[in-house]
């Protein structure tokens, strides 16, 4: 049996290279290709499933790989049956967990964490609809989602993939904290497990936990948190596994959405990876000399090479959605003539343009929100026949909490009752 838990080096928490033992030493994650700032990590997760493969393979040998896959999909189902139920630990009992080797049963709770996490506060809107988290990290960092409850019962979450951002999206309050670490694929995943132990039956986060399975609890799952997911790309796509997995989590693909301002080729690798999930591309500009002034890191990739890269999403299949995300500044591109060149960008592709105005948030740039008489006449435009283009207009929730998109910096205002995880996007599931 093995004496430590993911290899040495190996890349099992996502955007972190680790290693994994838990003892007195603290782990050092070191920088992952120049990128994010290091952080230090003394537990893993449970949840980062690569590496409980890694752990997993050590001690099985490297020819039973489909053996160490099968006993790492009934160790996370077991995780997450017990991380919703409010356990503190998973039960790994041969009554509870039937068929796992001695050694996965007898050092799991040495070398892994069923929750790495805690909620540092919770702030709820006054209309109730909306629910902020804050989540702190084992090292300190701390990182926002929101739950967003709809009508009929749909509940969204939005999850931070990052702590921060480097993007300097001019109008997103997150980027002003700069990049300052990646999450791992477990520290994702428990955004979810915290969001679902949050629900009753009658989803409002009072009363007794929810448990995985039953019919209440997050049924969308969105990466419009804290930070640029494809700058992440390994631990985003290391927590969509056992998010669409039916024996873990069990959220259709199509009910997971990653946004992205456009880092194209990571775009090309998502196809491949995480099939069947949703693309949000955070376009904000029809044209690349505005889209630089609002994006700065716009000009790493030019729109071309986007929309190229969006064609051959697009081309995966007929069952794709994918929704541009345009943010309405006013004064800056809330004209109907943005709104004609955005439609002419989007001709012959099958998207829905999602008009989003502004926020107010502390950003240098002292951005303005448009006037609603110019997002309905951009909308207009977009919707009639000249164009014929699936158009909405974001349904903000969550602004008086500092929960709505382009808000999440870690403001804190008043908490009001129990709280929940995401971002501001009450219209989301019209990409589902």
């Amino acid at each position: 049996p093995p004496t430590r838990g993911a290899r040495e080096g190996h890349p099992a928490t996502g955007g972190d290279r680790t290693s994994t033992d838990r003892g007195p030493p603290s782990v050092v994650s070191r920088r992952s290709g120049g990128m994010a700032p290091a952080r230090k990590l003394t537990r893993t997760s449970l949840f980062d499933r690569s590496a409980l493969m890694a752990f997993l393979e050590d001690g099985l040998g490297p020819k039973r790989k489909d053996a160490a896959a099968k006993h790492c999909r009934a160790i996370l189902h077991a995780a997450v049956r017990d991380a919703e139920a409010g356990l503190d630990a998973v039960d790994l009992s041969e009554s509870r967990v039937p068929g796992i080797p001695k050694f996965a049963r007898d050092q799991i709770p040495e070398r892994f964490a069923l929750i790495t996490t805690t909620i540092a506060d919770c702030q709820t809107s006054k209309d109730g609809s909306t629910t902020k988290m804050v989540v702190e990290l084992q090292d300190g960092h701390r990182v926002e989602s929101v739950v967003m409850r709809h009508d009929k019962g749909r509940v969204t979450l939005c999850v931070s993939s990052q702590v921060g951002c480097k993007m300097g999206c001019t109008f997103c309050a997150t980027g002003t904290l700069g990049e300052l670490g990646n999450l791992t694929s477990g520290e994702i995943l428990e955004q979810l497990v915290h969001a679902n132990r949050l629900f009753n039956d009658d989803g409002t986060g009072a009363g007794p936990r929810r448990v995985s399975g039953t019919a209440h609890g997050v049924r969308n799952l969105v990466f419009m948190g804290m930070g640029e997911p494809l700058n992440n790309y390994d631990a985003v796509v290391g927590a969509i596994g056992p998010m669409t997995d039916p024996n873990a989590f069990a959220l259709a693909p199509s009910r997971v959405t990653v946004s992205t301002v456009g880092v194209v080729p990571k775009m090309r690798r998502l196809v491949r990876d995480a099939p069947g999930v949703c693309l949000a591309l955070s376009l904000h500009a029809p044209n690349q000399r505005l889209r630089e002034k609002i994006v700065p890191t716009a000009t790493a990739y030019k729109l071309p090479d986007i929309l190229s890269a969006l064609d051959e999403y697009l081309a995966t299949g007929p069952k794709v959605r994918t929704m541009i995300e345009y943010c309405v500044l006013g004064g800056v591109n809330d004209t109907t003539e943005c709104a004609r060149e955005l439609g002419e960008l989007m001709r012959h592709r099958d998207v829905i343009v999602n008009l989003i105005p502004y926020n107010p948030t502390d950003v240098p740039m002292g951005h303005s929100p448009p006037k609603m008489e110019d997002v309905r006449a951009m909308c207009a435009l977009l919707t009639g026949p000249e164009f014929n283009q699936f158009t909405t207009v974001r349904h903000e929730m969550g602004q008086d909490i500092s929960g709505a998109c382009g808000q999440l910096a870690l403001k804190k205002g008043p908490s009001v009752g129990n709280g929940g995880a995401g971002c501001g996007t009450g219209d989301i599931e019209d990409i589902g």
